[in-house]
């Protein structure tokens, strides 16, 4: 059976879905998804001629990302018109959902030499623009479940994890994001993408806008709940932002790679998706990794680097609790919490921020896993090639 390998992982910044002061408040979606996977191509030396097909996350497929953005994005990049584009909705988990696609392709002998990524546009195209859920969905769940915020409350109660647990773990992610990023640590994952500052002037951005150095603990107590304002504990300041981006990805079999001449990252080891009541969306990480490590022959002590998209603080803060597993090895750069959470492109983010983790610190075997709204789990295994 062939092995799936990731020759190389690349990103926008991430910018704030803010139609005054955002980075990408002039740029669209389908540029910004050209322009990665251009730089990806230019990057790794591909021949264009050689990839088969691009598979894009997107989340809100309307708008500027309707009609196959995934289609559209590889023919903007001037990709042959011979390869194939398609775009994949598992919601927050979309463009991990891509890169575990490629890998079955190339597990089944079909598609060999694939993009992987993911956008989204959470400025152009908001989080729930033009959605009329079905009545027949409710004679089981309450509106109250689609409701991401909600969900989070619930898993505060649920799980017990304070307020003050909550905003610890926030102003973490800020601070070792803010680290990250002064220290250099994702200049080898982030392509310079042009787009404007607050002024409005128009520069070649380098580093993601929503990172706050100045966040503390007293200024996170001092926001009040978003969701549940009469006694919850999610505030702004303890969950994702919306936000705009995109990332791509070079994934191949191990076997081309080695007649191209071309150094893998990392080998696509195992891959899981799992089912969770939706009324507590964000425990989906739990059995997916549990699934997904079953399925490598691992166990939670191999695994040197996980990457667990933060939505929530509460909703990582639970699936650590429920994993039983500290914070040592989880998000060392920060997560989504400070970075951002552009719905279709954070699976592939967190796969690409792992990576260069993972080659940084010698890692052998690494995890990305999400939530995924209305209930669900994805995790994805790596293990490096380097050692």
């Amino acid at each position: 059976m062939q092995q799936a390998v990731v020759i190389d992982a690349v990103r926008t910044p991430v910018g704030r879905a803010s139609a005054d002061q955002g980075y990408y408040r002039d740029v669209r979606a389908e540029d910004l998804s050209a322009g990665i996977i251009k730089a990806l191509v230019e990057r790794t030396g591909i021949d264009r001629n050689l990839i088969e097909d691009v598979k894009w996350g997107c989340v809100q497929q309307q708008g500027e990302q309707a009609f196959d953005i995934g289609r559209i994005a590889a023919l903007m990049a001037d990709l042959p018109i011979e390869t194939g584009g398609v775009t994949i909705n598992r919601n927050c988990a979309s463009s991990l959902q891509a890169i575990n696609d490629c890998a079955m392709s190339i597990r089944g002998e079909c598609e060999d030499i694939q993009i992987a990524g993911g956008v989204e546009h959470m400025d152009h195209v908001g989080m729930n623009d033009g959605y009329n859920p079905c009545p027949g969905l409710f004679r089981k769940y309450t509106e109250a479940m689609m409701n991401m915020g909600m969900t989070a409350e619930y898993m505060a109660s649920k799980y017990r994890i304070s307020r003050e647990k909550q905003d610890a773990y926030a102003c973490r992610s800020h601070e070792l994001a803010a680290k990250a990023t002064d220290s250099g640590q994702f200049e080898s994952e982030i392509i310079p993408t042009w787009g404007r500052d607050s002024d409005g002037r128009k520069v070649l951005l380098n580093g993601d806008q929503c990172i706050r150095r100045e966040t503390n603990l007293e200024a996170l107590a001092a926001l009040r709940p978003v969701f549940n304002p009469a006694g919850g504990s999610v505030t702004a300041g303890n969950s994702s932002p919306t936000n705009v981006g995109a990332v791509a990805m070079l994934i191949m079999s191990e076997q081309k790679a080695q007649e191209l001449g071309l150094k893998p990252m990392a080998k696509i080891r195992a891959m899981a998706v799992a089912g969770v009541d939706p009324v507590e969306m964000g425990i989906g990480p739990v059995p997916a990794v549990h699934k997904v490590l079953k399925r490598a022959g691992l166990t939670l002590d191999d695994i040197d680097a996980i990457e667990l998209n933060e939505a929530f603080a509460v909703q990582v803060l639970s699936c650590l609790k429920m994993l039983g597993i500290d914070e040592t090895k989880v998000n060392t750069r920060g997560g989504a919490v400070a970075i951002g959470h552009p719905l279709g492109a954070s699976g592939a983010r967190i796969a690409t921020t792992l990576l260069h983790r993972m080659r940084d610190e010698g890692s052998k075997y690494g995890i990305a896993t999400m939530c995924v709204g209305q209930g669900q789990g994805v995790a994805t295994v790596f293990e490096s090639m380097d050692n």
